[in-house]
């Protein structure tokens, strides 16, 4: 199979060949490939003819990484730092489409964690000006359909919303005001989407564990990320969630920032152990493969998730494996 007809299957619940695999942000580019991605910079300073080399140099990366990694899914904007307008996605489609899915970010619909400069003036809102608030959400909202259409229409295969609502230790706001401000407005959003006939996955850091049913009850097709850091763990998820999400993550991304390699195997195989059976799990870090990240250490993770990526008919067979004794393996 190729790694797009991998994704497609676990989009229409049945089990692929092999776990699928992609990450939200690659950051190693220049230590895998000798290659940069554009800057703003370089591109606003650039002729045309340089930036079309620019865009094809942002091509080469991803084909690349396509190649070298087998990843399922790539994420393209709708343009390349404020040029190429609505072409880049239907570009990047005709060159890479039938290989993997094309995704873009929409994650400024709903309210999610304010800078540290920002939380009091926000707490304070929620109290004093709740319909400020609410005008405020509505707004954000409105955009954020708005983006989703045209993302559509430049032909998208899903729409990942990034929108970080938790902290290590909760949600970045109570259940109780996250229910007023948050849960009704991504509700709307991912009925949207669902009418624009794409799939909306969510990425969220941090601790879930008090607003995750609120987050499955927007209808969500899927949740990348499930942090352990943020004391989430894919085993408790995956029982509880697995019928009704695809589930993608889970690999401690802070156990990647040295060469560990032990502690990396061990965690990329507890994903695997409960994330993989019954189908639905797209294999992952917790977070991307970020800069500063060793090499090495996102070469291990793949090495181990390589011996653990086929499907056998016992995995096929069950919804997920049993819940570890004592929580998440020693992940968070």
């Amino acid at each position: 199979m190729t790694p797009r007809q991998r994704l497609q299957k676990v989009f229409d619940r049945e089990i692929p060949d092999r776990v699928p695999h992609f990450e939200l942000v690659f950051q190693l580019e220049q230590e895998a490939f000798g290659l940069s991605w554009p800057t703003p910079e370089e591109v606003g300073r650039a002729s045309a003819a340089e930036r079309e080399t620019l865009l094809e140099r942002t091509f080469t990366i991803w084909e690349r990484i396509i190649d070298r990694y087998d990843w399922c899914a790539i994420a393209l904007p709708a343009d390349l730092c404020g040029h190429f307008d609505g072409e880049v996605i239907p570009r990047g489609r005709r060159r890479f489409g039938d290989r993997v899915m094309i995704y873009s970010f929409n994650g400024q619909g709903t309210f999610w964690m304010p800078s540290g400069e920002e939380m009091m003036d926000f707490v304070v809102k929620l109290f004093e000006e709740p319909e400020r608030v609410h005008t405020e959400a509505r707004t954000k909202m409105a955009d954020s359909i708005e983006l989703a259409r045209r993302q559509v229409d430049q032909g998208v295969d899903f729409i990942c919303i990034n929108s970080d609502y938790g902290y290590n230790q909760g949600p970045f706001i109570s259940p109780t005001m996250f229910a007023k401000f948050v849960t009704p407005y991504l509700e709307q959003i991912v009925a949207r989407m669902h009418e624009f006939g794409t799939k909306a996955i969510l990425h969220s850091d941090g601790d879930l564990r008090l607003v995750l049913d609120q987050l499955v009850s927007t209808g969500l097709d899927g949740y990348q990320s499930i942090d352990p850091q943020g004391h989430m763990d894919i085993a408790e998820v995956k029982h509880r969630y697995g019928d009704r999400l695809i589930l993608m993550g889970n690999v401690q991304a802070s156990l990647l920032q040295e060469v560990d390699e032990g502690r990396i195997r061990e965690s990329v195989r507890y994903a695997m152990t409960h994330g993989k059976p019954g189908g639905g799990f797209i294999f992952s870090t917790s977070n991307c493969v970020f800069k500063g990240m060793p090499l090495e250490s996102y070469h291990i993770m793949l090495d181990e998730y390589a011996r653990h990526a086929t499907y056998n008919e016992a995995e096929r067979a069950t919804r997920g494996a049993p819940r570890a004794p004592g929580g998440n393996n020693g992940n968070s």
